[in-house]
């Protein structure tokens, strides 16, 4: 949801967007109030030319958007992009991903004298700007990647990039093998863990997780699937434990499906089974393809 105001400081005429609008009518919109979501805001009709991006907040008049124009022609949302990893760009200072390459996962308000001349995004949403320090034109870019950056831009490089906040989603997590999801059990206190096991769905807070800087936190106790003990073992019990963000707390998920430890990404979460009383147990164990347990969805 966006408000449009005809005046900056939000005065004239208001109009809300919920979605796209290839022409902003006669009146061109000098501030904006973005309720939600993230908006691309474009100076020629049809959602083409500059592009200006807005996250949620207060822009009172179109120097607060980085705008060089002198009017908006055209908006529209910013669809959200599932992706179960942290952001993250590859630079190249050659075309066709040759060259010194850098690899970025925070925002860079400065890149020094790095010139980029092809890239690729492996993940997120990312901010890219002509100059440093976040000022100059901006573009939005999805995962993909571009052989001759300067072609695609008309720039000489990339001053200063950023990834796109997006709004938090909470998943379900569901083996593959046995059609039940990752559920927690209640956590007592922060001294001792509490135990994951997989059960049927049943909608409930316990059965829902945040992915979030490699961590899977539950939405219901808010602590965080963990290696216990801490060490990259052959069969360690995973559960949940309150959040530290250490590394054997962090997780990255696969597109394969599988789930792997930050201690060592060869051990992938997996289901003990057996007869013994720790059955039902999460642990990590060496990924074997064959292995069927170690097969995720995320819901």
């Amino acid at each position: 949801m966006l408000w449009a105001y005809s005046q900056p400081h939000y005065r004239g005429v208001s109009e809300g967007y919920m979605g796209e609008a290839g022409h902003c009518g006669s009146a061109s919109p000098m501030s904006f109030r973005v309720i939600r979501g993230s908006w691309l805001l474009f100076d020629e009709e049809g959602c083409c030319g500059n592009q200006y991006i807005l996250g949620e907040g207060l822009y009172p008049d179109l120097i607060s958007c980085g705008c060089v124009a002198t009017s908006v022609k055209s908006l529209r949302p910013i669809p959200y992009v599932s992706s179960f990893s942290d952001p993250s760009i590859s630079l190249f200072s050659l075309g066709s991903y040759e060259g010194l390459k850098m690899v970025v996962v925070t925002p860079t308000e400065h890149m020094k004298d790095f010139f980029t001349q092809s890239l690729q995004v492996h993940s997120g949403l990312w901010v890219v700007y002509e100059y440093s320090n976040y000022k100059g034109c901006q573009m939005l870019l999805q995962p993909g990647e571009l052989p001759v950056w300067g072609e695609h831009s008309g720039w000489d490089t990339i001053g200063s990039l950023r990834p796109l906040k997006q709004p938090r989603l909470y998943v379900q997590v569901k083996s593959r093998a046995l059609g039940s999801l990752l559920t927690s059990e209640s956590v007592k206190d922060d001294s001792s863990p509490a135990g994951v096991i997989l059960s049927p769905a049943c909608s409930l807070d316990t059965q829902r997780w945040l992915f979030t800087g490699g961590l899977l936190r539950c939405k219901a106790s808010k602590a965080c699937l963990s290696v216990i003990g801490g060490k990259a073992t052959v069969g360690a019990r995973v559960a949940l434990w309150a959040e530290h963000g250490r590394t054997h707390q962090r997780w990255s998920l696969n597109h394969n499906g599988t789930i792997s430890s930050h201690l060592n990404h060869k051990l992938v979460l997996d289901f003990r089974g057996g007869t013994g009383f720790k059955r039902d147990h999460l642990v990590v164990n060496e990924f074997a393809t064959d292995q069927a347990t170690q097969f995720w969805d995320i819901e």
